[in-house]
C-alpha cells in the first residue's frame, strides 16, 4: 500500500468523511427535490388541461344553445330568397358577437344549401370577389350547380352579387348533414379543414324542427392554438390536441396540420407509438407515463376533454425531464457548491494545523531525500516542539552541510581546467569547512619535488614559509595530517597572525609528494575543526588526483605545442629562402587578434577565450605544414629550367658542341683547300649566331620580366636548331627514367633539337598525390594532366615567373596537403576548427581563392587574419631566390591593391594599418633598407 505524509494522511481522512457526508446530503436532497418537482409538474399539466376544458365549454355551450334556438325557429327557402333580408340583422349580430363562428349553413333535403359568413378583411374580399365595403355575404347553392353570391355592407344593404356554376358542393354528402338526420340532438363532426376557408375547425349541426333540412355552424379552433401555447410547461415542451382518431387539430409547435384535405395524424408525426389507446382512458382520468424520445427522457401526460356526451378531444403534453428537474438541478448545483466551499475551507484549516505539526518531520524528510538524490542545500535550522525531532534535525543539518561542501568541491574539480583555478577552490572550501583563519596551497614541479611555491591563498597579505619549515623538518610531509608544534609554527608563521594549524600533504598515485595544504588558526584549535580535519583529508584525495591530472595535461599540452612549433620550424628549415616564415606568421596573427579585441567599433563583438587563442595560434603555426610534401626545387625554383639543378647548363653544353662543330667545319674547309679567309668568316658568323641564341635563351631562363609573344616565337624558332648526339641516353640512369624512355634500340648518332619537349619529361601523378579524392572536403583546384612537365621549351615559354602550370599547382597543393594532414588528427572540442582556419588563408573575400573557393564570411575570421599575416610576411621577407624583398611601403601598397580587388578583408587591413601593427613588426624584424616612409594617404586612396 502506498504511504503518504502525516499531514496529508490526517487531511485526507477529514476530506473523505466530509465529502461522503456532503454526497449523502446532496443525494437525499436532490431525490426529494426531483420527486416534488415531478409531482408538482403533473399537477400543473393537469390544471392546464382543466383550463383548456373550461375554455372549450365556455366556447361551445353558447354556440350549442344558439344552434338549438335557430333550429327550432326553422328556416324555409323563402327566407333565403334574394329579396328577403329581414333575418340578416340577426345573423350579423350572431357572427359579430362570436368571432369563432366562421359561418352558418342550412342544407335542405333537396340538395339546395345556404351559407352566411362575415367578411372581415381585404384578403377575404379578394378571395370572394366582393366589393370593398362588404361585411357579409350570402351564398345560395342550387342542386343544379348554380351558385349565387350576394354581398351586403355593414347596414345590411345589398351592394353586389355574382353568379357561377359549381358541382363541387352537395350538403347531403357532408358528415355534418348525415350525422344530424337521425334525431334532434346537437352533433359535432370530427375536426377537419373547412371547404371554403381551409381553416381547421368543428362543425356543430342539428336537424331543423320541420325536418326539411339541417342547420350547422362552423366553429374555428384558432383560439385553441393560442391557448395551448399559453399552457406550455416550458419552451421545450410539446402540447398537442388530438381527436379520438388521433388526428392533430392544434399544437404549440410551428408545424403544418393539414395534409391535403385531411388533418395530420399522430402516426404521420411519428408519435403514435408513444400514445396509449384513447378508448382505454376514462373521461375523468389523466394518464402519466415516461418515454424515451429524441435522445432524452420525457414525461407524457394525456388528458381527455369531453366536448359533448359523444365527442371527446385529447390533450397530450410531452414535457422534457430536464425541464421537470430544472429546479432540482439548480438545488443540486447549489448544494454541491456550498458543500465544496465548506469542505475546502475546512480542508485549509486542517492543512494549516497539520502543517504546524508536521513541519519538523517534513524538514527531516527533505533532508533525507536530498541526500538520496545527491541534491544538497544549506537550510536554516527549524525548531520543533518535540526535543527528539530537534536533535535529529540538527544532526541531519550538520551532515547535509558536510555533503554540500564535499559535492561543491567535486563540482569545482569537474569544472577546473587550470591548476590555479583548482588551487583557489581548494583553499576557499577548506577554510570554510574547518572554520579556520587562513589556508594556503603549495605545489612543487616534476623537475624538483623539494622546492615549493604557493599557488593559492585564502587571505591577502600573509604568506607562510613552508619551504623553510620543510628544509629543517622533512617529516612534516610523512603523516597524512600533521598538527603543527610550537617550534614549527615559529618557522612557518613568521610575520603572520596564525599561531597553530595543520599541514596536509598532497600525493599523486605514485605516492610522490606534489604539494601540501597549510591550515592556519589564530589561537587554539577548536573541537569543530578537529572533528572535520579528517573529512578535509578525504576531501583532498579527489583534488590530488585532479592536480596530478592537470599537471600531466599541462605537460602533454606543452609537448603538443612544442611538436607543432617543431614541425613549423622544420618547414622553414627545409627552404633556405623562406627563413622563419612559419614562425613569424603566428606573431603577426597574434598582433592582429589583440588589436581586434581592443577595437570598440568594427570588432567590438570579437573576443577570444584562452581556448580561442590556442585554436587561432595553433592554426597559424600549422598554416603551411603541407609544404613538407612540396619538393624543394619547386618551392625555391629560381629559373625556368631549374629542377634539382639548373638545366641551362645542358643547353650551354649543346651550344658548346655546336660551336666545336663550327670549328670542325672550318678546319675541314681549310684541309680541303677552300678559301681560308671565307671559311673563317663563316665560322665566326656561325659562332656569333649561336652565342646570340644562347644569350637569349639564358635571358628567358631568368624569368624576371614577362615573356612577350615575339620572344616566345623566337624561342620556338631557335628550338628548331638541331645537334648530333653520339652517345646513348638510356644507360647510367634510374629505373624511373628507363621506364619512361623509348625501349627501342637507338641508332647512333641521333639528331636532336637544341630545346626538346620529350616524353621522358612528363611525370604522371603519384598515387600519394591522389589522396585528396578521399578527403571530406570538396577541393576546387583544377588539377593539370601531369604532375610535372620538365620539357625544356615548355618551361622556357612560361610567360611570368619561373613556374609552369604543373609546378604552380604543386605549390598551391601544399594547402590541400595541409587539410589532408590536419583533418586526420583527433582534436579536442576547442581545437576542432584548426584545419579550416589554417587551410583558409589562401581563400579570397571575392571567392577567387583556393582550394575551397570560400567567399566573404564563409572564411573564418581567424583564417582572414592569417591571410594578411602570411602575405605581409612573404612580401617583406629577406630576398628569395625568385624575387627581392619589398620595402614596407611597397608591401602595404600591394596589399591595398589586393583589398581593392576584394582579395583581403578590408576591415582587418584597415585595423592593420590604423593600429600600426605593420610598424611594430617592421621595427623588430625588417632590415634597415626596407624601412621606408609609409604613405598612409596613398594607401587609403588605393582603397577608395
Amino acid at each position: 500500500m502506498r504511504s503518504v505524509s502525516f499531514r496529508w494522511y490526517i487531511s485526507g481522512i477529514f476530506l473523505s468523511i466530509a465529502s461522503l457526508l456532503s454526497a449523502v446530503l446532496i443525494y437525499v436532497s436532490v431525490q426529494h427535490s426531483q420527486t416534488v418537482s415531478i409531482s408538482l409538474s403533473q399537477d400543473i399539466v393537469k390544471n392546464y388541461s382543466n383550463e383548456l376544458k373550461v375554455e372549450l365549454e365556455e366556447l361551445s355551450t353558447p354556440l350549442i344553445t344558439m344552434l338549438n334556438t335557430l333550429a327550432n325557429a326553422g328556416f324555409t327557402a323563402e327566407e333565403f330568397h334574394e329579396q328577403s333580408t329581414q333575418w340578416l340583422d340577426m345573423m350579423n349580430m350572431l357572427l359579430t358577437k362570436n368571432q369563432h363562428i366562421a359561418s352558418f349553413y342550412v342544407g335542405h333535403n333537396d340538395g339546395n344549401s345556404y351559407l352566411v359568413r362575415s367578411i372581415h378583411n381585404k384578403t377575404e374580399r379578394l378571395r370572394y370577389l366582393a366589393p370593398d365595403t362588404t361585411t357579409m355575404m350570402l351564398d345560395i347553392n342550387r342542386n343544379n350547380g348554380q351558385k349565387y353570391s350576394i354581398f351586403f355592407d355593414h347596414k345590411m344593404r345589398r351592394i353586389g352579387s355574382t353568379r357561377s356554376h359549381s358541382n363541387h358542393f352537395d350538403p347531403r354528402t357532408r358528415d355534418w348533414f348525415k350525422n344530424a338526420k337521425g334525431d334532434m340532438d346537437i352533433h359535432m363532426a370530427e375536426p377537419y379543414a373547412f371547404y371554403f376557408s381551409r381553416k381547421i375547425g368543428i362543425t356543430f349541426s342539428r336537424m331543423l324542427k320541420n325536418k326539411q333540412g339541417v342547420i350547422a355552424v362552423d366553429f374555428t379552433l384558432d383560439s385553441l392554438t393560442d391557448m395551448i401555447q399559453k399552457l406550455e410547461y416550458s419552451t421545450n415542451s410539446k402540447v398537442l390536441l388530438l381527436t379520438e382518431s388521433k388526428r392533430i387539430i392544434s399544437s404549440n409547435q410551428e408545424i403544418a396540420l393539414i395534409n391535403g384535405e385531411q388533418l395530420f395524424t399522430a402516426e404521420e408525426l411519428e408519435i403514435a407509438e408513444f400514445l396509449p389507446d384513447f378508448h382505454d382512458i376514462k373521461v375523468d382520468q389523466t394518464l402519466f407515463s415516461t418515454i424515451f424520445w429524441q435522445d432524452q427522457d420525457w414525461e407524457l401526460v394525456v388528458t381527455p376533454l369531453a366536448i359533448s356526451n359523444e365527442d371527446i378531444l385529447y390533450l397530450v403534453n410531452f414535457v422534457a425531464y430536464k425541464d421537470l428537474l430544472y429546479g432540482s438541478s439548480i438545488l443540486r448545483n447549489e448544494l454541491i457548491v456550498i458543500s465544496l466551499i465548506t469542505v475546502f475551507i475546512s480542508f485549509l484549516i486542517i492543512l494549516v494545523i497539520t502543517e504546524k505539526i508536521a513541519k519538523p518531520l517534513t524538514y527531516l524528510t527533505k533532508s533525507l531525500e536530498n541526500i538520496q538524490r545527491f541534491s544538497f542545500k544549506r537550510k536554516a535550522y527549524r525548531k520543533s516542539d518535540i526535543n527528539d525531532i530537534n536533535a535529529l534535525n540538527e544532526a541531519m543539518s550538520s551532515m547535509e552541510n558536510v555533503l554540500v561542501d564535499f559535492f561543491d568541491n567535486l563540482r569545482d574539480i569537474a569544472r577546473s581546467t587550470e591548476s590555479e583555478q583548482l588551487s583557489t577552490s581548494i583553499v576557499t572550501q577548506a577554510k570554510a569547512m574547518l572554520a579556520s583563519d587562513a589556508c594556503q596551497l603549495f605545489v612543487n614541479s616534476p623537475l624538483d619535488r623539494h622546492s615549493f611555491k604557493m599557488t593559492a591563498n585564502s587571505e591577502t597579505g600573509e604568506c607562510f614559509d613552508l619551504q623553510s619549515l620543510y628544509d629543517c623538518n622533512k617529516t612534516i610531509l610523512s603523516e597524512s595530517i600533521y598538527e603543527l608544534k610550537q617550534k614549527d609554527s615559529k618557522v612557518l608563521f613568521v610575520g603572520a597572525q596564525c599561531t597553530t594549524g595543520f599541514i596536509i600533504p598532497l600525493l599523486n598515485r605514485a605516492n610522490i609528494h606534489i604539494g601540501a595544504l597549510v591550515v592556519g588558526v589564530k589561537g587554539n584549535i577548536n573541537a569543530y575543526s578537529r572533528n572535520r580535519i579528517h573529512f578535509v583529508r578525504e576531501f583532498l584525495a579527489f583534488n590530488e588526483i585532479v592536480l596530478e591530472q592537470l599537471e600531466q595535461e599541462h605537460e602533454q599540452r606543452a609537448l603538443f605545442h612544442s611538436f607543432v612549433e617543431m614541425m613549423a620550424t622544420s618547414v622553414d628549415i627545409k627552404s633556405p629562402y623562406t627563413g622563419t616564415h612559419c614562425q613569424r606568421v603566428p606573431q603577426i596573427t597574434k598582433m592582429i587578434a589583440k588589436a581586434a579585441e581592443q577595437d570598440n567599433q568594427t570588432f567590438k563583438a570579437f573576443s577570444l577565450t584562452e581556448d580561442g587563442w590556442e585554436e587561432l595560434l595553433m592554426a597559424a603555426w600549422l598554416h603551411d605544414c603541407g609544404k613538407v610534401t612540396t619538393p624543394d626545387y619547386v618551392m625555391d625554383k629560381a629559373t625556368k629550367l631549374e629542377t634539382i639543378y639548373d638545366r641551362i647548363h645542358e643547353v650551354r653544353m649543346r651550344y658548346e658542341v655546336l660551336k666545336r662543330d663550327a670549328d670542325i667545319v672550318y678546319w675541314k674547309a681549310v684541309a680541303q683547300g677552300q678559301d681560308k679567309i671565307a671559311a673563317k668568316v663563316a665560322c665566326d658568323e656561325q659562332k656569333r649566331v649561336l652565342e646570340s641564341e644562347f644569350e637569349f635563351i639564358a635571358q628567358c631562363n631568368i624569368g624576371h620580366e614577362p615573356l612577350q609573344p615575339e620572344s616566345i616565337a623566337r624561342l620556338e624558332q631557335i628550338a628548331g636548331r638541331t645537334w648530333l648526339r653520339t652517345l646513348p641516353d638510356n644507360i647510367g640512369v634510374s629505373q624511373e627514367s628507363l621506364d619512361k624512355a623509348d625501349t627501342a634500340s637507338q641508332a647512333l648518332p641521333i639528331t636532336e633539337q637544341i630545346l626538346a619537349d620529350k616524353q621522358t619529361h612528363l611525370y604522371p601523378w603519384l598515387e600519394s598525390k591522389r589522396l585528396e579524392s578521399q578527403s571530406k572536403r570538396e577541393f576546387k583546384l583544377v588539377k593539370p594532366e601531369h604532375q610535372y612537365n620538365r620539357g625544356e621549351l615548355h618551361n622556357l615559354r612560361v610567360t611570368s615567373g619561373t613556374l609552369t602550370a604543373e609546378e604552380r599547382y604543386n605549390v598551391n597543393d601544399h594547402i590541400i596537403q595541409t587539410y589532408l594532414m590536419l583533418d586526420q588528427l583527433p582534436y579536442p572540442e576547442h581545437l576542432k576548427n584548426v584545419p579550416l582556419i589554417a587551410g583558409s588563408h589562401h581563400e579570397k573575400m571575392n571567392g577567387n581563392g583556393y582550394p575551397l573557393k570560400l567567399k566573404g564570411n564563409q572564411i573564418p575570421l581567424g583564417g582572414r587574419m592569417i591571410a594578411i599575416a602570411d602575405i605581409f610576411e612573404a612580401l617583406t621577407t629577406a630576398e628569395r631566390a625568385y624575387k627581392k624583398a619589398k620595402t614596407l611601403n611597397e608591401s602595404l601598397m600591394i596589399m591595398a591593391a589586393m583589398v581593392k580587388k576584394g582579395e583581403l578583408d578590408a576591415d582587418l587591413f584597415e585595423l592593420f594599418i590604423t593600429q600600426g601593427i605593420y610598424q611594430q613588426y617592421a621595427d623588430e624584424y625588417l632590415a634597415e633598407s626596407q624601412l621606408d616612409k609609409v604613405d598612409i594617404c596613398a594607401i587609403k586612396a588605393v582603397l577608395k
